[in-house]
């Protein structure tokens, strides 16, 4: 709130980052490595984790440091115990960035995308942060800060159609921080929540093509920052003690419509928008309900119109059958 720096010195301390081997969770590894601290990275695939580790190598800034990575499925709760028991130590700071999205309607997605969702998205900063915090909390409480970051998004705020599969997992970590935030007090933790807006990566490409369109209407035309950037205003955010964190403006204009007793970026100024949201809102939600209603409604008369090549030759109930499947 009152923008203090250097709240987040992480020069000789441990840094563990989990789905680091590509995206924001590889950018924050290489800020974290540039500023001195020792990394150790998490992904499941050690082929990629490996590029990884040589990336981040090139942002080296003492000989001192130390780089790996454990390469584990940790939306498995033995294999996130396993990843903190081969660290050998208790980590200063644990950052739980995995996560990825399928954008859908939800009665298009599989049963299996479903569990992903909650597989990748809640039970990977679940496990962690539980094996993590075990191993703190064991550990002799420093005189230092250490942080617990969980990663939930921007989609938290403002949870639309195509995300069904998505927002209510990261939804979940928004809770699961104020939960921790007070469990965490003895140990001298932070615990901090990112709310990242869109950001250029390899997931955000491979959601871009399943997206639905009216996902797309409603997001509207932002451009996306780069991972880097985005790492970099995570950081400076975290450097200067907040704990609710928003990466673009229209992250934190849709935080103040769910402000609740968590820590705040600016009490004065959250406090005067919510107050204007509380009359806009409803407004807002009305419009897209109307996109909504419109989508559906041209998407019905595009089914019914597209008769399929094997009715043209039948009668008029195959066509009605047809269309009823469509």
């Amino acid at each position: 709130m009152f923008w203090n720096s250097n709240q987040f010195n992480v020069d000789g301390k441990l840094v563990i980052i989990t789905g680091a081997s590509q995206g924001l969770g590889l950018a924050l590894a290489k800020a974290a490595f540039s500023k001195g601290a020792d990394v150790i990275i998490i992904a499941r695939r050690e082929a990629i984790l490996q590029a990884a580790v040589a990336d981040i190598e090139k942002f080296r800034s003492s000989t001192t440091q130390n780089l790996s990575y454990i390469a584990a499925d940790i939306s498995i709760a033995s294999e996130a115990e396993r990843v903190i028991a081969e660290t050998g130590r208790a980590p200063d700071v644990l950052m739980c960035c995995a996560g990825s999205a399928i954008p859908k309607l939800f009665i298009e997605l599989t049963t299996d995308e479903l569990t992903s969702g909650v597989a990748t998205n809640y039970f990977t900063a679940l496990y962690m942060a539980h094996a993590g915090l075990k191993a703190m909390a064991k550990s002799p409480v420093p005189s230092y800060c250490r942080h617990i970051v969980l990663f939930s998004s921007a989609v938290h705020f403002y949870s639309f159609i195509g995300y069904s599969q998505y927002a209510p997992a990261k939804s979940a970590l928004r809770s699961l921080g104020d939960c921790l935030r007070h469990e965490c007090l003895p140990y001298n933790i932070k615990v901090d929540v990112i709310f990242a807006g869109n950001f250029l990566s390899e997931g955000y490409t491979i959601e871009n093509l399943t997206k639905p369109e009216i996902t797309k209407k409603i997001e509207g035309p932002s451009k996306p920052i780069t991972a880097d950037e985005c790492a970099d205003k995570i950081i400076r955010q975290l450097d200067k003690g907040n704990q609710m964190i928003t990466t673009d403006f229209i992250g934190l204009v849709l935080s103040s419509m769910m402000l609740s007793c968590s820590p705040r970026i600016n009490y004065l100024g959250q406090t005067c928008l919510a107050i204007v949201l509380a009359i806009f809102a409803p407004v807002w939600e009305w419009l897209v309900v109307k996109d909504i209603r419109k989508f559906y409604k041209d998407r019905s008369m595009a089914a019914s119109q597209a008769v399929p090549l094997s009715a043209k030759d039948g009668d008029d109930d195959n066509i009605t059958n047809h269309g009823a499947e469509d």
